[in-house]
Formats: structure tokens, sequence, C-alpha cells
């Protein structure tokens, strides 16, 4: 008979930076390890995120209270200077807890907290946005695509979209992530993942290309 085993009371990790967590110095909680390894494991089979991992470009708020479980930003300044109260913090909170940082840095701020397995996944997702940010050839392919978008379908939003739509997607070609699969059926007017067969396939084939791009840039250095 399997010993009773009270799931409820363990507690939560506590939050910790990536780069911290990463180090060479012991682990306070060794629950830390397990995710430690779920993100290695993960971002192996996941060639666009693996491309732009960076630990130290990971910034992990103290509190989960946030709609957005991450953020991408190409420039903390933007931060800054927003009329929007809520990045001001957010700035502030990097500054002041990530000394690795300057304002003119690309950062990935973890409102999820990455030792938890939603938290990997989203950790992933921001690597990505990141990736295309970083990479010209990467960057060049998301703005063609744009355009083809805009030209087939004239739709400005949905171009805009782009980026996000197809990171989404990645979340589950790599990961068969139910959350990406919710979105893509409820946050547009179009149910990406049950209609739209033509343009599903588009992204597919979008995400063939861009892999393909990136493995023959890799091989050339």
């Amino acid at each position: 008979m399997a010993d009773d085993v009270n799931t409820q009371t363990e507690k939560a990790l506590a939050p910790i930076q990536l780069a911290d967590a990463s180090g060479p110095q012991p682990l306070a909680d060794e629950r830390n390890n397990q995710f430690l390894q779920e993100l290695f494991d993960k971002k192996a089979i996941d060639p666009i995120a693996n491309s732009a991992y960076d630990v130290k470009s990971v910034v992990q708020r103290q509190n989960n209270n946030l709609s957005a479980r991450g953020l991408y930003t190409s420039d903390l300044s933007t931060y800054k200077n927003s009329s929007r109260p809520v990045y001001q913090e957010i700035y502030n909170d990097i500054i002041k807890n990530s000394p690795r940082l300057t304002e003119k840095n690309k950062a990935i701020y973890m409102s999820a907290p990455w030792n938890t397995s939603d938290g990997v996944e989203t950790a992933l997702h921001e690597f990505r946005h990141k990736a295309f940010d970083e990479n010209p050839l990467l960057n060049k392919v998301i703005k063609k695509n744009q355009e083809r978008i805009l030209a087939k379908y004239n739709d400005e939003y949905l171009a805009n979209e782009y980026e996000e739509i197809l990171t989404r997607f990645m979340d589950i070609k790599y990961h068969d992530s139910e959350r990406a699969k919710e979105y893509l059926r409820t946050y547009y007017t179009a149910n990406f993942i049950d209609n739209n067969q033509d343009f599903q396939q588009s992204i597919y084939e979008d995400i063939e290309q861009i892999e393909d791009i990136l493995r023959l840039q890799q091989e050339e250095n």
C-alpha cells in the first residue's frame, strides 16, 4: 500500500532569480532542480527559444499579481518612459532587483514563477520573442510574413498579432500547450485551432521555414 501523501500542505517554492538558481551554489530548496531540469529538457526541443536562452536576461517578480505571466522588452527605457504606471513599476522593479541589467538591456520579466511547469512554458515563450528581436534573419522573416498576412487578409490587427500567434503555435508544436490552444481558440475573433485550417497550415509552414533558417545559420557559425 502506498504511503499517504498530503500534497495540499506542500509549500510553494519561493521566488528565485533564474540566474541565481542556475549558478554553482547549492539551492536552498532543491525542488528548484526539478524545474531547472524541465527547462533544460524543454528548451532542447525548442530551437527558437534555445537560440536566445540567457538566464541573466530573466527577471523574476516577487509577486505573481500581473495579468500577463511574462513580458519581453527589447529596451527597458521604454518602460521607464511609459505613460502607464504598471510599466514604470516593472522598470523600477527590474533595475532595483537585477543589478546585471541596465535600462538599455533587453529583459524577460516573469510574473509567473519560472520554477513551476506553467512558468517554464512562459519563459520559453518569451525567449522566442527575444530570438525574433535579436536575430536579424528571424526578424526579417517575421516582418515579411506580416506583410504577407496584411496583403492576403487586409487585416492590420491580424498582421500586428502575427508574431504572438506564431509563438503560441510554437507552444503547441514543441510542448503541446493546452493554454496556447485555449488562447488561440478564444482570444481572437477567429478560432485558429478548430477552424481556419488554411491559416493554421500557413503558420506551421512558417515555423518550418524559421527552423530551417536558424539551422543553416547555426551550421555556418
